[in-house]
């Protein structure tokens, strides 16, 4: 048996599939009120056999806050993904963000080694790779206030990666998967899948760049890391590094936009006291927080060398992951779109 936790998300859905499809028996792991039938839907977009693949799953809801529950869900269990984690870089959520990440990650590995659990994957992130430990050191022992150099996010996933070193340290088989910003389908209101939705939206860009990855490709890749039984190490996933503009131009150019305009640093930083009367006129501009501005700004580049020379692996390009999943995307958009219009039609005849 094989859990993974943040099943409903972009890439833990992907990583449930692709191991239900091997024949393993999946415990997906969700909150209560998820939206279910939006992963059966997307699912459409990877196999024909979508609705056969999806019955096999087992669904259940889980409280990382209550362990007894946690060691109750992992019997029987072999193998854990651990996907979940709360992303925004909306500001009010700062507080949430870490707790989610951190506490999840603590009482999950906890678990698993009480539950003799026998392999463990954690899903980070690339930009924790370029971090100055130095610097994330004091901001943690400063109660992750001081300048603000690092997202919530981030710190979250640094934490949690030394605890998941400690856990292994302690005798628990673990990995650390990387990857850079993941294009995919579905879950297309949280997450990653809001850029898209924020290029299109918005013709202002930023003068940063970063790693992308298929989700395909992340998911295939996490699975055969744990089939092969790599432990002990982590890998960063990156397909393509892309600065911002050229991203948002790829996807603007798809359906007849204007280019994008980059806002650079100083400008952003100039905007920033403005944040709150600006987001009235453009959305993105509540997120110009000193942390978040640095993000956007740097060209956070990666590459997958080191997987490569692990394991054989080949990689979808940005352009061909633009041109499937933003095609998905727009199908999306138009079946929500003739949704709304039949239920107007329904109003008017009652």
């Amino acid at each position: 048996m094989v859990l993974v936790t943040g099943a409903t998300g972009i890439l833990g859905r992907v990583i449930t599939l692709e191991l239900i499809k091997k024949g393993r028996l999946v415990r997906a792991c969700k909150r209560p009120g998820s939206d279910l039938s939006d992963v059966r839907n997307s699912y459409r977009f990877y196999t024909s056999e979508s609705n056969f693949f999806f019955d096999k799953i087992e669904w259940i809801n889980l409280d990382f806050n209550n362990y007894q529950s946690l060691c109750v869900l992992l019997k029987d269990v072999e193998e854990v993904y651990h996907c979940a984690a709360k992303v925004s870089f909306d500001p009010r959520d700062r507080e949430e963000v870490l707790e989610t990440g951190i506490v999840s990650t603590r009482n999950l590995l906890r678990a698993c080694r009480e539950m003799c659990v026998k392999k463990f994957l954690f899903v980070s992130s690339a930009a924790v790779l370029s971090i100055n430990k130095k610097n994330m050191e004091l901001q943690i022992n400063n109660n992750y206030n001081i300048d603000k150099t690092y997202s919530p996010y981030i710190i979250s996933k640094y934490i949690s990666e030394k605890m998941v070193w400690h856990a292994c340290q302690k005798g628990l088989n673990t990995v650390i998967i990387n990857p850079g910003m993941i294009i995919g389908s579905g879950n297309w209101k949280k997450g990653n899948s809001q850029m898209i939705d924020v290029f299109v939206r918005s013709r202002f860009t930023f003068s940063g760049g970063t790693s992308c990855v298929d989700v395909r490709d992340v998911a295939r890749i996490a699975v055969s890391l744990m089939e092969k039984n790599i432990f002990g190490e982590r890998f960063c996933i990156a397909s393509e590094n892309v600065l911002y503009k050229d991203l948002s131009a790829k996807i603007r150019r798809m359906i007849g936009l204007k280019k994008p305009i980059v806002c650079p640093k100083t400008l952003l930083k100039t905007l920033k006291p403005l944040r709150m009367i600006l987001g009235m006129i453009d959305h993105k501009a509540k997120f110009l927080t000193d942390e978040n501005i640095e993000f956007v700004s740097e060209r956070q580049f990666y590459d997958s060398k080191k997987l490569k020379n692990r394991i054989p692996c080949s990689f979808y390009s940005v352009a061909e992951s633009i041109r499937f999943h933003y095609g998905n995307y727009l199908t999306y958009k138009a079946n929500e779109t003739k949704n709304e219009d039949s239920r107007e039609v329904l109003y008017e005849a009652d």
